[in-house]
């Protein structure tokens, strides 16, 4: 019990000190890469049997497409520093790709007897994915604590996100493409996002440290699971 009323008694005493090397803000600019679960969907596939009466077969079997794309771009942040350990971030950034995933997969559908003509019918459905462009403004807490020359933080931000991917469908039937099912292009969301992450601040100048941070990144939306690394320059404003 002694060494708990110790600790907070000299914890007490530093809080004057430590506001005097705090700076009053920081600013942070800087590379981001970005690991993008893309989309989530659920193409058909296997074999199923419509009954002679015509009905489709309630259950339909799928197979799960999630591509992951590694995305590229710029971080920056604001951060109030209202306490010794404790201040409020403004978080925004972009990341891009050219890059594309694609998946096809194949349903055969056999009509029940008595069938006349052509009883079985393959159709085969292919999902591109493509040039995915993902923008964040996020805001919230951030605790910091020192760990030698380094200052560690971590933070838990939530807000926006606006995606942009374009995504194009095609299905055929029997080898011949089905009439209107083709192309969609371009389609923007704008999602609501949280980070949950942190990083270390290792001084380079009085005024400049250098960064490197990560966050698990989720949104709403098809897609849900992100990881994020930025890293680049911390510039401190007043003390």
């Amino acid at each position: 019990m002694r060494f708990f009323v110790c600790a907070a008694v000299v914890a007490a005493l530093s809080l004057p000190c430590l506001a005097q090397s705090t700076p009053k803000a920081e600013v942070f600019g800087g590379f981001s890469y970005l690991n993008y679960e893309v989309i989530s969907a659920n193409l058909p596939t296997g074999t199923q049997t419509v009954p002679s009466s015509g009905l489709l077969p309630t259950v339909v079997q799928t197979v799960n497409f999630t591509p992951r794309m590694n995305l590229f771009g710029w971080n920056g942040s604001v951060t109030a520093n209202l306490l010794p350990w404790f201040g409020f971030t403004t978080h925004f950034g972009g990341d891009y790709s050219n890059a594309s995933q694609s998946m096809t997969s194949t349903m055969t559908i056999t009509t029940g007897s008595p069938c006349i003509g052509n009883c079985s019918i393959t159709q085969t459905y292919k999902l591109v994915v493509s040039d995915p462009r993902i923008y964040t403004f996020l805001f919230g807490p951030q605790f910091s604590f020192p760990a030698g020359k380094m200052k560690l933080f971590t933070h838990f931000l939530a807000g926006g996100m606006n995606r942009g991917i374009t995504t194009t469908e095609t299905i055929t039937s029997n080898g011949s493409s089905v009439p209107g099912i083709a192309g969609q292009p371009a389609n923007t969301d704008n999602l609501f996002a949280m980070a949950f992450g942190g990083g270390a601040d290792y001084p380079v100048h009085k005024r400049l440290s250098w960064r490197v941070g990560a966050d698990y990144l989720t949104s709403t939306g098809t897609a849900q699971n992100h990881a994020r690394v930025v890293t680049g320059l911390v510039w401190k404003l007043g003390k």
